[in-house]
């Protein structure tokens, strides 16, 4: 039982390691991408800033991606891209 622990937990680890997202990745995104695009090629956004102006029908969010070297940020207006980009050095 423990000799199949041991790999299962490495596997899990070299996962964790290889969805951080890199400057790479986030060149594959796109303006007018939609947020389930953004997500097959990202995974899901480690936390996601909302927003909606107040006098017209405007909706925005920020989603953050952690990477081992920096950050993603994916901006969406009206729920497709507006702009994708890595942070160097931010935390998340």
């Amino acid at each position: 039982m423990i000799a199949r622990a041991v790999p299962c937990a490495a596997a899990l680890a070299l996962c964790a390691c290889s969805s951080a997202v890199t400057p790479e990745k986030m060149a594959r995104i796109k303006p007018a991408m939609t947020p389930a695009y953004v997500e097959a090629i990202l995974g899901r956004p480690a936390y996601i800033e909302h927003s909606q102006s107040e006098t017209t029908p405007v909706t925005g969010e920020v989603d953050y991606y952690p990477g081992v070297n920096g950050q993603g940020r994916v901006i969406f207006f009206n729920n497709t891209v507006f702009k994708a980009e890595f942070v160097p050095g931010a935390k998340s």
